[in-house]
């Protein structure tokens, strides 16, 4: 498709109670309305939008799933637009787009929580439109992405939130990475801006996929200097503002600068930040990376 969504799935927009209770322990994504129907009340169906793309290289500290997701967004909201002008009736639908998925029969969900589908393995990301007046298709796609023993994911995580039982969300990376601030662990074990792809990357599962690049339009957005001094609105642009409030790029770029001993001199500045987030990340910059401590 010229949006770049590779399939489309028209699902039943039901209910998610396992999904809901389980969202409601571990305490993470559980604001998330679980009740599509009740949510989309007009929606026959619901759209699930398959939007694939290619990783970035191990090491790469700009991310791969991110600058997509946001891409997809975009693709998935001008898809509303085009299809209501035709007179299709439809809404952008925002709901836990994976648990509807594998109760419906399409992929496989991962030791590490995440929804596999071949041919493109983890790294797809799921957008839904709630369309009015047209009726849901059963499928059977189910498909297994974990080999008997297979503990990639496991090994490959820098915080042992994944095993054999699945992903422990309290102890995800990207889970403890909600808010602007980060913890001294999260600081130590950082790999990528905005979340963590680790387990993406060692998962077998995803080892056909060719590696993509950054472009140069992001590889100027997420320079550390520029960051560091404050300048985030083109990386915040091509990442989706709503993760990158309260200086969140600014501190991440903070940590990874100062683990590499750089750039001490902008991050001392960074103290007087109007944000607490940027505040924090420069002091434990400045006390662990840097023999001229505060």
């Amino acid at each position: 498709m010229e949006l770049g969504f590779a399939r489309v799935y028209f699902l039943p927009p039901g209910r998610l109670d396992t999904w809901c209770a389980r969202a409601k322990e571990s305490g993470f994504g559980a604001e998330l309305p679980y009740d599509i129907a009740a949510a989309y009340p007009r929606a026959g169906c619901v759209a699930l939008c398959i939007y694939p793309y290619l990783p970035y290289a191990d090491g790469e500290r700009i991310p791969a799933y991110y600058i997509n997701s946001n891409r997809a967004y975009r693709a998935a909201k001008a898809l509303v637009t085009q299809l209501n002008a035709e007179g299709i009736r439809c809404e952008y639908a925002f709901f836990p787009y994976r648990a509807l998925a594998y109760a419906c029969g399409v992929g496989d969900i991962g030791k590490n929580g995440l929804l596999h589908l071949t041919p493109y393995g983890s790294r797809i990301v799921l957008q839904a439109l709630a369309i009015e007046g047209l009726a849901p298709l059963a499928y059977d796609e189910t498909e297994r992405c974990c080999p008997p023993g297979c503990d990639a994911c496991a090994r490959a995580c820098p915080s042992g939130a994944i095993s054999d039982k699945g992903l422990d969300v309290a102890r995800c990376i990207r889970a403890q990475m909600e808010g602007a601030l980060r913890s001294d662990g999260v600081k130590r074990l950082l790999s990528c801006h905005v979340g963590c792809e680790r387990c993406m990357l060692a998962c077998p599962f995803n080892a056909a996929l060719p590696e993509n690049e950054p472009d140069a339009q992001a590889r100027e957005a997420f320079e550390l200097r520029r960051l560091i001094l404050g300048d985030a609105s083109a990386a915040r642009k091509l990442v989706g503002r709503n993760m990158t409030s309260s200086g969140k790029l600014i501190a991440e770029a903070i940590v990874f600068a100062a683990r590499q001993g750089l750039y001490e001199d902008e991050i001392r500045a960074a103290l007087s930040s109007p944000f607490e987030a940027v505040r924090d990340a420069a002091a434990w910059a400045l006390d662990n990376n840097f023999q001229n401590q505060l």
